[in-house]
């Protein structure tokens, strides 16, 4: 399991992290990769906050590039969601799908006969983690050559990632299949054996690049279906100082600066509306909850709907920072710390985003 680190912990981190070993090695599964995707997509640190620790170590922008435009496909899609539903296709609609209510039981046993996708599949169950690359490996085999739908496919992963995001989980299998790409993603036995460190032959994608795109495979199918379970009971009980205002804190905020020098109500809400329809499992949950507390003194966890966290609420102030999970929120919210801060229209493309974005780097790493 990744651990449970502090704000101090996650800048330390940081400040040891080489990302010109990361940008030689990021591709390989055991390559110099951060680990930072669970603290952000909890909100525990931004990626502002990560660049500017390089930048104050004295890396230029070229040395800290490929790290930094990873990461930032991130934002990318949060910028996304605020515009648009991560559960509908962004592009177009993904073609050649045979299943649209099942998953492949070679896939939820990790039993594909694929060496890197089941050890990664097995090592997400226990950890909650899952490499990049390998979560592309897994939804190309699940989509494009099982012929899943990726509105299927796209909640199991993100039931078990401890940096569960909905948009970056589902814009990415979006991205795999082709409703968020013009082309689809393959990567055939050659290309895991590489960047896996394996060496196996005869696996059912030991073909060439030439003959990958038109393999379909064949696999007992079964429904697979998600619920949410609610975690301690005794954590339903809020106790609210109502000469205090409330700071709201939900799954993707967990910011311990956030409102810091105020004396008041902590809360992180879990809105059992938003979380049941995009479940994460208990594991999850519980590291979540941990991570919350240990970085935010006096935090309080509770589980229930938006209407009664209003009722027991509604005497003080209420702040919450701005989400697309939180946008119908009647209380007063209060803008993230975005890299790009000031975007009208978000591009579709990311590589497009990501020239606006270096632009921005640039201008400011110049004024440094």
């Amino acid at each position: 399991m990744i651990p449970i680190l502090s704000l101090a912990d996650l800048e330390a981190k940081i400040d040891a992290f080489d990302p010109i070993y990361y940008a030689k090695t990021r591709n390989y599964i055991d390559g110099g990769v951060s680990y930072l995707s669970p603290y952000l997509s909890r909100g525990i640190i931004s990626l502002s906050q990560i660049v500017a620790r390089l930048k104050n170590r004295g890396f230029s922008l070229y040395e800290v590039e490929s790290f930094v435009m990873e990461l930032c496909w991130r934002e990318h899609f949060q910028r996304l969601w605020q515009q648009h539903d991560p559960t509908l296709a962004l592009r177009q609609e993904q073609q050649d799908v045979l299943h649209r209510q099942q998953l492949p039981l070679k896939i939820i046993n990790a039993q594909t006969g694929i060496e890197a996708i089941d050890k990664g599949i097995e090592d997400l169950y226990q950890t909650g983690y899952m490499h990049n690359h390998l979560r592309m490996y897994t939804a190309s085999l699940v989509c494009n050559h099982y012929q899943v739908a990726w509105e299927v496919a796209a909640p199991w992963l993100h039931f078990h990632l401890l940096d569960a995001d909905v948009a970056s989980n589902h814009f990415s299998w979006q991205w795999v299949c082709g409703a968020n790409a013009n082309k689809l993603y393959f990567a055939n036995q050659e290309n895991i054996n590489k960047y896996a460190k394996t060496q196996q032959k005869h696996t059912p994608i030991d073909v060439t690049y030439e003959a990958i795109s038109a393999l379909k495979l064949r696999g007992e199918m079964n429904s697979f279906s998600f619920e949410f379970s609610f975690l301690k009971q005794s954590e339903q009980t809020l106790h609210i100082d109502p000469k205090l205002p409330n700071c709201v804190y939900t799954p993707y905020n967990l910011d311990p600066l956030w409102h810091a020098e105020t004396k008041a109500n902590r809360i992180l809400f879990w809105d059992t509306d938003f979380w049941q329809a995009f479940p994460v499992s208990e594991k999850v949950q519980n590291w979540i909850n941990a991570l919350g507390k240990h970085n935010i003194e006096g935090l309080q966890i509770y589980y229930g709907t938006l209407a009664d966290l209003q009722i027991l609420t509604k005497e003080t102030p209420t702040f919450c920072k701005e989400h697309p999970s939180t946008k119908k929120y009647p209380f007063l919210l209060e803008p993230r710390n975005w890299l790009l801060p000031d975007v009208e229209v978000v591009p579709v493309s990311f590589f497009s985003f990501w020239k606006k974005v270096q632009k921005h780097l640039l201008k400011n790493w110049k004024q440094h």
